[in-house]
């Protein structure tokens, strides 16, 4: 009668343990940007924006030390914009490249769902975000085509500007006691001498 001793032992498994990298990084410059996922692209994976210097490594450690998130997998690609030329008319070049990565997450992370009720976002300003990003749109399109770019003289007079005119106008007509055309800027008084002068009583 053999032993529960005599019996062979199972190998136990063994645990490999990642290595991380050990310089600390107190004050980091770099941002690392989540994206939003396609519509169907698994919840496992995770779309991120890096700096060009950033490897596959530097995520790592930055997903598991900053925020608890383990990672089976990382992959890199870097996407090279189109030639585009300055004002249409300038030199061509190429704008700056931008690099991605998608992470292979160990526990799935699904996206919240895009609020559109205007009322929950009203704390945020976002009528003000709204009309923001729309004067910024408009005012683009403005530079990039200089033909459609108005005349300094075809731009309405603020207000404000209006009233300081107006003022000024004023201020003549009680310092100086003349008259100051609406329409033009010669200067009138009550006597009239040569040519471009003016006489006060």
């Amino acid at each position: 009668m053999s032993s529960m001793n005599s019996l062979p032992r199972i190998a136990e498994p063994v645990q490999r343990w990642k290595r991380f990298g050990e310089k600390q990084l107190f004050l980091p410059n770099h941002v690392v940007a989540l994206l939003r996922p396609k519509a169907k692209q698994s919840p496992h994976l995770a779309t991120f924006a890096v700096p060009l210097q950033f490897n596959k490594l530097d995520l790592r450690d930055y997903l598991h030390h900053a925020y608890g998130v383990e990672t089976t997998a990382i992959r890199s690609f870097i996407n090279q914009p189109k030639p585009e030329r300055k004002n249409k008319t300038g030199p061509w070049y190429r704008p700056r490249a931008q690099k991605m990565m998608i992470a292979e997450l160990v526990k799935p992370f699904v996206w919240p769902e895009p609020v559109k009720d205007e009322e929950a976002l009203k704390p945020w300003d976002h009528a003000m975000y709204q009309k923001l990003q729309k004067d910024r749109r408009a005012q683009e399109k403005k530079q990039k085509d200089p033909k459609k770019v108005p005349l300094r003289n075809k731009f309405a007079v603020p207000d404000d500007v209006k009233s300081v005119s107006q003022q000024a106008r004023e201020l003549l007509r009680e310092a100086k006691g003349l008259k100051v055309k609406e329409k033009g800027l010669k200067v009138e008084g009550k006597e009239e001498g040569k040519k471009g002068e003016v006489k006060d009583e």
